[in-house]
């Protein structure tokens, strides 16, 4: 760790509703690679997030921001997008009809799969840190459920509650 990794940690810590900041070792990131579950949902944010050469771990209450991005996809095998969660004050776009599925996740009516399909947790942009001259490639995602409960014991972090997980990697700049 160094300058340029503590100053990313205080920009995340700056924000409200960040309750810890942690930097991950190489040993973090293969019990992470580990405990990546298989199933119905594919976290691709997760994979892109280890394949950054520094990562931080962030425990965020409910006041934290929302993402600026959908989290939650929904894709078929040749990756056409069937539907989507809504962020937080966002709309169904205008141009397409949708059904809803709970409250914020649409389905795009018409959308036909082709093959199967699957729920895909994609990369997802972290605003505060890609303002930074001295970052580059930044991507957040949140953790599968065993990969959360590693970080929680890793850290110290009590089980349950409202609190969560966030994983950013980013590489340095060149100068």
């Amino acid at each position: 760790m160094d300058a340029i990794d503590e100053d990313a940690m205080r920009t995340i810590r700056g924000l409200k509703g960040v309750t810890r900041v942690e930097f991950l070792e190489p040993v973090d990131r293969e019990s992470l690679r580990s405990r990546a579950t298989e199933g119905a949902a594919e976290n691709r944010g997760v994979a892109e997030v280890l394949s950054r050469s520094r990562i931080l771990c962030l425990f965020k209450d409910v006041t934290f921001r929302p993402p600026p991005e959908p989290t939650l996809l929904l894709v078929d095998d040749d990756g056409t997008l069937l539907g989507r969660e809504l962020v937080t004050g966002e709309r169904p776009p205008p141009d397409r009809r949708v059904a809803y599925l709970g409250k914020d996740f649409v389905l795009f009516a018409g959308a036909k799969p082709r093959g199967g399909y699957r729920f895909l947790l994609p990369p997802v942009r972290f605003p505060e840190l890609e303002a930074k001259r001295t970052l580059d490639r930044v991507v957040s995602a949140s953790p599968d459920t065993p990969q959360d409960e590693f970080l929680r014991a890793r850290f110290g972090v009590p089980t349950g509650g409202d609190h969560a997980s966030v994983l950013v990697g980013y590489e340095v700049r060149n100068p």
